[in-house]
Formats: C-alpha cells, structure tokens, sequence
C-alpha cells in the first residue's frame, strides 16, 4: 500500500465527478468511488487502485511490485492529479475574473486532472477532433480494446493504451473497421510514429520553451494549434496553455456569462487576459462547469 498526502485544497469528490463524466472511459475504471487503472511498465502490466481516506490510498493489485513500480506510480498518480500545482495562485488570479471566481469557489479543490503520457493526450485530441464527445469515447474504446493489452482482476478486464510502437506499425485499412475516417487513422499512425522513432520526446520536451514545443509538436501532420494547447495543458504542466478554438470552452462560457451567442476567438483572447499565467486551469473549471 502507498499512501500520498493531498494538499489543503485537494477536492476527491471533483475528481471522481470528473474522471466520472462518461461511461465509455476505457482506460480507467470507477467502483464505489475507488478508481482502477492499468499502466503497462517494462513491458508488463501493472493494475493499481486508488481511494481516500484523509489522503490518496494506492493499492497495486498485481504481483509485479517493487520499489521501482511503487515510485513510478506514486508519480503518475501525482502528476494525474496535479498534486503539485499551486492552486491558491490561481484562485488569487480568479477574483479579477467575476465568473471564474465564482467556478473556483463552487468546484473548490479541483485540480486538473492530466494525461501525464504526452502520447496518450495527442492520441485522444485528434480522436476528438470534429466530432461529439460520446462518438470520441466510442472510438477511443475500439482502439484501445482492439490493440491495447488487456489484464482481468475479479472478474472484469482492465486496458492499457497501445503503445506507439503497436500503433505505428498499423496501416490506415487497420482503423476502417472502427470507423476512423482515413484522416484520423492517417494522424494516429503519424504521431505514433513521431514517438515510436524518437522524433518527438517527452523528456526533451519538458525541457524547451512554450513556443519551441508547440513548433515541433504541430509539425507532425495532424497536429494542430488546439491539440498542441490542449495536450501541453493535459500533459506537460503548461498551465497558461490556451485551447481557444475548444468547442466545450466555447459552450461553457456562453453558459456562464450568460451570452446571447459563443464568443468568438476574439472574444476569448481578450476575456483570458484577465487569466494570464493560468489560461488552462481556467479552461479546465469551465469545462468543468459543463458537468453541472
């Protein structure tokens, strides 16, 4: 058992709300409020819960534990939920904002919840392009049940996402049965590719400034400014990472503020200069908002 402290302003109860939001998710599992997940670590699977109980309690539910795979899922699960993030800055930041202070308020202890696998967040970004979110689910399932290893525990079977080097070897027949259209299936294997041939890193990533990352990430063909945004927000800790073209964003903010009509790009870009430094966490609560 591996116990992790949370910080004062940790909401479980968000974050279960959250990771909650549709019933298709394929890659974790929700039971009584105990979340399960499987992570695929040198080349075997490990299937870990986790609960709270005056903190997060993770159990590891396969054999193949050791203090290596205690440590490396103790900092997923850190960087999943954004342990770390200094969230009363953003709520300082908030009060200039009416509205999102009044989110902030209300969702009190939410913190993003990531995809610390950069690969993992490109991969559903362009999944989700274009189409509504319960189709995306939908396709997100057939790929990962399809070429995603799998473990059963009591009774129910658990996915890890392929990993680049599997989905990088499919052609763009392998998706038409799953209903990825050509160019979808075509943006996958291009950005598995990107990985699976050391074109893109993480690690190196991590290291370079916003605008040297979104370079290289929207060179890779099917990357755009939206998917660089959302997955530098979801996986690379770029807080002020601003998906300004979201449709969810745009709902949110027509809801929130009351509008008449979306805001436009315009809109936006002058309603987030009151959010500078912090441009992502805001998108995430009001995201979060759409939720109820």
């Amino acid at each position: 058992m591996i116990l992790i402290p949370t910080p004062q302003e940790f909401s479980y109860k968000e974050l279960i709300k959250f990771l909650s939001r549709n019933e298709k998710e394929c890659l974790h599992r929700i039971k009584d409020d105990t979340i399960y997940k499987v992570l695929e670590i040198e080349n075997e699977l490990v299937l870990f819960s986790v609960s709270f109980d005056n903190g997060l309690v993770v159990r590891i539910h396969t054999e193949n534990q050791s203090p290596f795979v205690n440590d490396i899922i103790k900092n997923y699960i850190e960087d999943w939920f954004d342990l770390t993030a200094d969230l009363k800055s953003f709520y300082e930041i908030a009060r200039q904002d009416t509205i999102l202070h009044q989110l902030c308020q209300k969702y009190h202890g939410l913190r993003m919840v990531g995809m610390p696998n950069l690969f993992e967040s490109l991969i559903w970004s362009v999944i989700g392009q274009q189409i509504n979110l319960n189709f995306a689910y939908s396709l997100k399932q057939r790929l990962v049940q399809s070429f995603g290893k799998s473990i059963t525990f009591e009774g129910q079977t658990f996915y890890a996402l392929p990993t680049p080097e599997t989905l990088a070897c499919l052609q763009i027949e392998d998706f038409r049965p799953y209903q990825f259209s050509k160019g979808k299936a075509q943006y996958i294997i291009n950005i598995s590719k990107a990985f699976a041939e050391g074109t893109i890193s993480q690690q190196n990533l991590s290291l370079l400034s916003y605008d040297e990352i979104k370079q290289q990430l929207t060179a890779i063909k099917g990357v755009g400014n939206w998917t660089a945004n959302y997955s530098m927000m979801k996986s690379l800790k770029s807080y002020d990472a601003f998906p300004v073209e979201d449709v969810g964003l745009h709902n949110a903010i027509k809801n929130q503020y009351g509008l008449e009509a979306k805001p436009t790009i315009a809109d936006l870009h002058q309603m987030s200069t009151q959010w500078i430094g912090w441009r992502g966490y805001a998108t995430f609560y009001f995201w979060h908002s759409l939720l109820g």
